[in-house]
């Protein structure tokens, strides 16, 4: 670990090990995501920062064996107090905690982007190559995205994608793709 890395104020989020070995695999190995500002990752992060509460003990800085942590930038967020109409700002120097409906709304967010990386992928492989099949499209997306068949398995995969063709019967599979965010 670099020492900016170390320096660096995140927030950990728990996931599930596939999807933290897949966020690993794109992020260069490293399960410290560093979002862009304008990123939909860090407002999820940001609208869901809060004090740190007193009984609140952090993950080490080796990280944790279900969490990834995603950087957290100097921020002095604006907010309209409706009732006393006074502007509140939000600081992450104090606000430095991820709480609960945030932890699931990033890890959503999360399992959402690599269900669309998975489903580009398996589109774009059977197309561009009509002998391979299914099963081979599968291990070929797990080897290329170090994703070991011991945390996931074939099935949760196969059915997932069986799935999306149901919704798309006409073999048209547009798969949105969002902004890479780390």
């Amino acid at each position: 670990m670099s020492p900016e890395e170390q320096n660096m104020q995140t927030v950990s989020v728990r996931v599930l090990p596939a999807l933290k070995e897949y966020l690993c695999a794109v992020n260069q190995g490293s399960d410290i995501i560093i979002p862009n500002r304008e990123s939909r990752l860090w407002g999820l992060i940001k609208m869901h920062l809060d004090l740190v509460p007193p009984d609140f003990k952090p993950t080490p800085i080796t990280g944790h064996q279900d969490c990834i942590r995603i950087a957290i930038y100097n921020s002095h967020r604006k907010q309209w107090n409706h009732p006393s109409r006074r502007i509140l700002k939000t600081n992450t120097l104090w606000r430095d905690y991820l709480t609960e409906a945030g932890q699931k709304v990033v890890a959503d967010y999360l399992t959402r982007y690599f269900k669309q990386s998975f489903r580009c992928y398996m589109a774009g492989a059977l197309k561009n190559n009509p002998d391979l099949t299914i099963r081979d499209g599968i291990l070929s997306f797990c080897e290329l995205h170090k994703v070991n068949m011991d945390v996931i398995t074939y099935e949760m995969l196969r059915k997932d994608w069986f799935r999306f063709r149901k919704r798309n019967p006409d073999g048209s599979y547009v798969v949105p793709i969002e902004n890479k965010d780390f």
